[in-house]
């Protein structure tokens, strides 16, 4: 891959199933120097597994984010923006319609990228941001996001084997849960699809001796409740790490919450109290399943592999 030198700002819009995040950053060389983070949290795939479709009154709210992100790109003078769409955008069968709505709009033109594509970016949005210690080392990538879950081997910059599976925070709170707290027969079936899902990767993946890395909010949104952050702030999430015993213990705390209880913790975002347990599930089951005995924050994902991959800069 060629090599850019001079700096430029870019922004980038991860349009989720769940959130839209933004990302202005400042690119030299081969780093992402945030510069502003944002996030508005749309509930895009609201329904999608039921119904097929992206709701109608969601396509007001995705402008709406979509107008604001831009507003805020405009003022930091950006050179690019640039907007990916994922898991709702795939499966809905009018997210073309919502696409040509915004960019008729807007002006921004969402590229959909498919689960191997997120996986891929996720992955290097992720490491951009570790440590070289870590770098030098077998790295597991896990993004669990509201409609799917992406894991990804590698070695520093080399991906070495990547698999999206359709579980995720929105999806399984859809699919199973009726009540909160969650009943146990509740949480005994979606574990078990969970687990039929972590299946289809289980001869595919030499997870030995690999440093787990966990991006998105079901894992930031732990590790600043581990933190007790009273407000979110990224560099303090970035590379914390989490033992699988803490990550058990608040499976088995909100496993026994209600939503109203959910919401007074300070952590946890408006319009995620009711999709943080499952998301919570998928995490906790994957490093016991994986023998996963840590796993490390990270504040980075797809919206900074969007704009290495951009940038086009050689690792």
């Amino acid at each position: 891959m060629s090599q850019r030198n001079e700096p430029v700002k870019i922004a980038s819009i991860d349009l989720g199933t769940n959130t839209a995040l933004l990302l202005i950053a400042r690119v030299e060389k081969d780093k992402v120097i945030p510069l502003h983070n944002a996030q508005i949290i749309l509930r895009l795939g609201r329904n999608i597994d039921a119904s097929g479709l992206i709701q109608k009154e969601v396509f007001d709210k995705v402008l709406n984010a979509i107008i604001e992100f831009k507003a805020t790109a405009e003022n930091f003078n950006v050179d690019k923006i640039i907007a990916i769409g994922t898991s709702a955008l795939r499966d809905a069968k009018n997210g073309d319609q919502l696409i040509e709505f915004i960019y008729q709009k807007t002006g921004i033109k969402i590229r959909v990228i498919s689960g191997e594509e997120e996986a891929r970016l996720t992955y290097f949005g992720a490491v951009s941001g570790l440590d070289h210690k870590i770098l030098n080392s077998k790295i597991t990538v896990i993004d669990i996001g509201g409609g799917s879950t992406e894991i990804i081997n590698g070695l520093g910059f080399e991906i070495k084997n990547l698999a999206s599976l359709n579980i995720g925070t929105v999806r399984i709170t859809e699919k199973f849960f009726k009540h909160f707290p969650p009943l146990e027969e509740e949480i005994k079936y979606a574990r078990d699809f969970i687990n039929n899902e972590f299946e289809k990767i289980n001869d595919k993946f030499d997870f030995a001796d690999s440093t787990l890395v966990g991006v998105a909010a079901t894992v930031t949104t732990i590790a600043a409740y581990d933190l007790r952050l009273e407000t979110y702030d990224g560099e303090k999430v970035n590379m914390h790490e989490m033992r699988f015993e803490t990550i058990d213990e608040i499976y088995n705390k909100f496993k026994k919450l209600s939503i109203d209880e959910i919401k007074k913790i300070p952590q946890i975002s408006k319009g995620r109290e009711d999709v943080i347990f499952a998301g919570i599930l998928i995490l906790r089951d994957f490093m016991k399943k994986f023998k996963f005995d840590r796993i490390i924050a990270s504040d980075r994902g797809v919206r900074y592999g969007a704009i290495l991959e951009l940038q086009r800069i050689k690792f």
